[in-house]
């Protein structure tokens, strides 16, 4: 089963390899063609129907419908097929539709133009689902999250291009879309061929579950994925996590027309698009920038700080300067620019490690199932915030104004940002430590790929009161750290080493044998689980004799032995040169250390064999200084 597992992340890529790269271009022409049809029909069809209203609200319901409806047939078709076939017949079938929807503009048939409108947004439902599941079958896991910063990140400059592309479409076509209608066949048609070809070069994936049948109850499939996905309660609570912004999302897109007619005044379509153009890149730039920080690991740390600016952002809006009828002023449009991007970039910040850890942690076998669940979840949500948007602002109903709607969506986040630092507080306390390390050290890591998926216990020196801190940080995932209970009789670091689920052990014998057992336990567990076999911190700055205890660890486990490294250290605030601990100025700030892992050690025979294999590595490391 190991082999098979490397076998799976030994086929998967970077950033830039040609099947990634491929399915972002895809993507793209995903989003653009969407909203460029779009945004074509909804004016076409609000001038043949006299109600601009009507059109937008058929546009909007078109469009999100078949992400409701089509949600277990593209759980099915990405868990039954390739990923990759899935998502080239969706470009196939696109290029139909599209005809489908010039001939319903030729014959100015408003109602066939939205029902192309719901085949494009259940073909895009498909291909959605399809790509989310592909993604961790075709980049590495520490990729994952940088991949999905930059899918979104280009989803929403494609969506930005696709809105701005549909009104330049109309402009051009006269006021049904008739007039120069080749114009917008070659526009549609050609960004369709576009699409279908870089999906060609979509990395190649197995079906995940090749036993699965046809769900002929979408209904009751969707209540099942639904489900499926409820029961494994971390992936659910991610899904409810991100389906709340999208929810937010769409409760202040809609709000921004409001707000810039009621209390910007600014009537000119352009300003409104460029608000909403604002808002969306800063979403876009917000999620790549979480990639960025997420540093090969899926940081939700992050979140609850996302969550934070989204609250303080959207309660700035409700007080930028408004203008009179008729005279809008340049202060408020512009502030409102500002918080709308730190809006969309904290946004982004919160959504992006959701989508990732549900990617990343949902099973292979049903994570098209899982994904179509989390569409079905984020799409409801959506379809809750326009209910939402009528009850707060029509005049028939709270008639709340624009200001005090975006007020609401920030103080309602504020108490979620609340609630997400309680649940992450680890992962915030994490992230935080992260950044102040990133701040005294320039950490340099190697031999991630000797860390197995499943338990295993790391061996390594120990030179500094940072090392667990700085091994905990470099591991792909938590490791649990065992360490002398006296450490944390303090009540700060009592609180710190239950977050981060130290296993304490004791000087007596009792507290040593719990110590193993719960050591031993966490490795069946799959868990991985760190020592430092010296006993104690150098007081030299030379590796001393390692103790047998961790061989006890291992008994009754299959789990390796993975030894590690720290270089650098000595001569840290935290180490013990010129004899004494913290007391001395640092040698200099962002010192360089180094963190080796070595090849997995399968059921050591001494303490020697482990020893040889660290001493080995510092072996390495002074060669590679030199």
């Amino acid at each position: 089963m190991n082999d098979s597992i490397a076998n799976q992340e030994d086929s998967r890529d970077g950033l830039f390899s040609r099947r990634f790269l491929a399915l972002v271009a895809t993507q793209f022409f995903v989003s653009l063609n969407d909203n460029m049809f779009r945004w074509l029909v909804v004016p076409i069809g609000a001038r043949l129907l006299h109600s601009e209203e009507l059109a937008a609200s058929l546009g909007g319901m078109s469009f999100i419908l078949p992400f409701l409806m089509f949600a277990a047939p593209a759980g099915f078709f990405a868990d039954r097929f390739s990923k990759r076939s899935v998502m080239i017949v969706c470009k196939v079938i696109e290029l139909p539709v599209l005809c489908l929807g010039l001939a319903a503009i030729w014959l100015e048939n408003v109602p066939l133009m939205f029902v192309v409108l719901f085949l494009l947004g259940g073909q895009a439902m498909t291909f959605i689902t399809s790509k989310l599941g592909a993604i961790p079958e075709i980049v590495r896991s520490e990729k994952i999250a940088a991949a999905n910063g930059l899918i979104n990140m280009i989803s929403m400059v494609a969506i930005i291009t696709g809105t701005v592309a549909g009104g330049v479409l109309y402009d051009h076509t006269g006021p049904i879309g008739k007039h120069n209608l080749w114009v917008s066949a070659a526009a549609l048609m050609g960004v369709a061929l576009a699409g279908w070809l870089c999906s060609l070069g979509i990395g190649r994936v197995p079906s995940a579950n090749a036993a699965r049948r046809f769900p002929w109850n979408p209904a009751e499939q969707t209540f099942r994925d639904v489900s499926l996905l409820h029961t494994h309660r971390p992936l659910f609570l991610a899904a409810l996590g991100s389906s709340y912004f999208w929810m937010l999302g769409m409760l202040s897109q809609v709000n921004i027309y409001l707000f810039a007619n009621k209390v910007l005044f600014v009537g000119q379509q352009q300003d409104v698009g460029l608000l909403l153009g604002v808002l969306t890149l800063g979403i876009g730039f917000g999620a790549a920038a979480a990639g960025a920080l997420s540093r090969g690991k899926i940081e939700l740390g992050l979140v609850p700080f996302g969550a934070a600016g989204i609250a303080l952002s959207s309660i700035l809006l409700s007080t930028v300067p408004g203008g009179q009828p008729g005279h809008p002023t340049a202060a408020g449009f512009y502030c409102s620019c500002v918080w709308l991007l730190t809006l969309g970039m904290t946004a982004g910040l919160y959504d992006l490690p959701l989508q990732a850890f549900l990617q990343d942690r949902s099973p292979p076998k049903s994570r098209g199932s899982i994904m179509a669940a989390y569409n079905f979840m984020a799409f409801s949500a959506m379809l809750l915030a326009s209910g939402l948007f009528w009850l707060l602002s029509s005049p028939s109903a709270l008639g709340l104004s624009a200001r005090t709607i975006f007020l609401i969506g920030g103080l309602a986040t504020i108490v979620a940002a609340v609630l997400l630092m309680r649940t992450l507080s680890y992962e915030t306390t994490r992230l935080l430590v992260r950044m102040l390390v990133h701040g005294l050290y320039r950490v340099q890591v190697e031999g991630l790929e000797n860390i197995p998926q499943g338990g295993a216990l790391i061996v390594a020196n120990h030179v500094s009161w940072a090392d667990g801190i700085l091994l905990g940080l470099a591991c792909p995932r938590h490791p649990r750290m065992v360490a002398y209970a006296e450490y944390f009789d303090n009540r700060w670091l009592r609180w710190f080493g239950r977050l981060s689920r130290i296993i304490p052990i004791g000087n007596s014998r009792k507290s040593m044998v719990q110590s193993i057992r719960a050591s031993r336990l966490a490795l069946q567990n799959g868990e991985l689980v760190c020592i430092f076999a010296e006993g104690g911190i150098t007081r030299t700055g030379e590796m001393q004799e390692f103790r047998p205890g961790f061989l006890s660890i291992l008994k009754e486990t299959d789990a390796p032995v993975i030894p590690a490294y720290l270089g650098g250290l000595w001569g840290s605030i935290f180490s013990f040169a010129g004899g004494k601990f913290f007391w001395k100025w640092p040698q200099r700030w962002r010192r360089p250390v180094s963190i080796r892992f070595g090849a997995p050690i399968a059921r050591p025979q001494n303490v020697d064999q482990v020893r040889q294999a660290v001493d080995a590595l510092r072996l390495e490391d002074s060669r590679s200084e030199v």
